[in-house]
């Protein structure tokens, strides 16, 4: 063939021996053994975030101060707080006589409950025993120290204080407590409180109280509201306690036909479109979830909200963690998702700032609409509690006569000089229909005679 030389292909097999096989199968049947049945830890609570979040907002789930509890422990650019959060943890046991002397107890109590700790994170964790209960004794007692210097003028804030003695700590150190991949298990803070050294500083005040009143500068509560209507929520870490002040609304829904409900919800209009339709926008109390919204004769009531620069971080975490799990309720995510309906631009935040519902601190009403519109990016929303509303808000727009009655008003009772001129022609209209009949009525009268 012109000199070419042509070789068949030949099939090469590999056999395996029957002993190779043998030890194969054992192998995998090893592997078998140790996977568990079922691919669920009942006592998971802290996650990992999901990275197709990341990917949007890296910085929305990153601790850039302290880091808190394993997954973000040892790294370079939170080093400094390290020596800061055992300066804390060494305040705390100083205040009484025997206090320093108490850290073995702490570390007994934290050693009994490492397995439960250890299984309240989603992977798991490779740090020695050793390791693993220095780190969470060290970041509890730091915790309960930071939130009494908090409330408590009794206790110091010495000078040079990273956290409190400078503008920017305790706004990052805020921040980076409610990550959700920042978290500490509450089992791991009553724990130490079992230490009756560490239990005195407390002074009779829950943890929880104190936790939520250090929260309380970012979302503002009054302390009766904070005291009588969230002292008793047993959150999984500070995320959850947090969060469990924000959805503390009733279930709405009990039942496959309701689920469905849910799941056909429609999205309503902007502000300004509702608004043109004739709804009205009025800011509710402060004394019940941040979340309960209603609507009623074309009125919406919206509790009040601070925006931040901390908001958006706060609410994809909320959001992350409502992602996390099946049985998880979605009511954070169902907000974002109807303030993301509400708001398109930064006219309706301007709608919503006049009426007191917004309170921007961003400066920027455009950045305000941006930060709704991207919360829900690559976000699920199985089970959406504004269902109902959002059919009563879509029903009233989409009938004729309040959209009427609103473009009545902004076009011609819009100023004191248009309804002026509109009476008057209103009078006019009415002057010439009785001349007219006046007319009508003296020819038909002289027609007879």
């Amino acid at each position: 063939m012109n000199g070419e030389i042509v070789e068949e292909e030949k099939s090469v097999a590999i056999h395996i021996t029957e002993e190779n096989k043998v030890l194969l199968a054992d192998s995998i049947k090893t592997k078998l053994a140790l996977i568990p049945w079922h691919n669920a830890n009942l006592l998971c609570s802290i996650h990992r975030v999901h990275q197709k979040f990341r990917k949007l907002d890296e910085f929305a789930y990153t601790p850039e101060m302290v880091s808190i509890g394993p997954f973000h422990h040892g790294k370079d650019n939170l080093a400094a707080m390290e020596d800061h959060k055992l300066r804390y943890a060494k305040a705390l046991l100083s205040r009484t006589i025997t206090g320093i002397n108490k850290m073995d107890e702490c570390v007994t109590y934290m050693e009994e409950i490492e397995d439960v700790t250890r299984k309240c994170y989603s992977e798991t964790i490779k740090l020695s025993s050793d390791e693993f209960v220095e780190m969470m004794v060290i970041d509890g007692l730091f915790m309960i120290e930071l939130f009494r210097k908090n409330v408590n003028e009794v206790v110091r804030i010495e000078r040079g204080d990273l956290i409190f003695d400078n503008t920017w700590g305790l706004s990052s150190l805020v921040r980076d407590l409610v990550l959700l991949e920042n978290q500490l298990p509450m089992v791991v803070l009553e724990c130490l409180l079992k230490v009756p050294e560490v239990n005195e500083e407390l002074n009779g005040v829950s943890i929880n109280i104190l936790a939520l009143r250090f929260f309380n500068r970012w979302m503002p509560r009054g302390e009766k509201v904070v005291e009588s209507s969230f002292s008793n929520n047993q959150g999984k870490h500070l995320l959850d306690l947090l969060g469990k002040t924000f959805h503390v609304l009733p279930p709405k829904y009990s039942n496959e036909e309701s689920i469905k409900r849910i799941n056909s919800g429609k999205p309503v209009r902007s502000v300004i479109d509702l608004k043109r339709a004739g709804v009205k926008f009025v800011k509710s109390s402060t004394n019940g979830s941040y979340l309960d919204i209603k609507f009623k004769d074309g009125v919406m009531e919206i509790p009040p909200l601070k925006i931040e620069d901390q908001t958006d971080t706060l609410l994809r975490n909320f959001i992350a963690f409502e992602q996390c799990g099946k049985d998880h309720v979605t009511d954070m995510t169902s907000y974002a998702f109807l303030m993301d309906s509400l708001i398109n631009s930064g006219q309706d935040v301007g709608v919503l700032c006049k009426k007191g519902i917004i309170t921007n601190h961003l400066g920027d009403e455009e950045a305000v609409a941006k930060l709704f519109n991207n919360l829900c990016c690559e976000v699920t929303l199985p089970d959406f509690y504004y269902s109902e509303l959002c059919d009563q808000v879509n029903t009233y727009y989409e009938s004729r006569w309040p959209a009427w009655k609103a473009t009545l008003r902004r076009d011609y009772f819009n100023d004191p000089w248009t309804i002026i001129s509109f009476v008057g022609a209103i009078v006019l209209l009415v002057l010439t229909f009785l001349a007219t009949l006046y007319a009508i009525l003296s020819y038909v009268q002289q027609s007879k005679k």
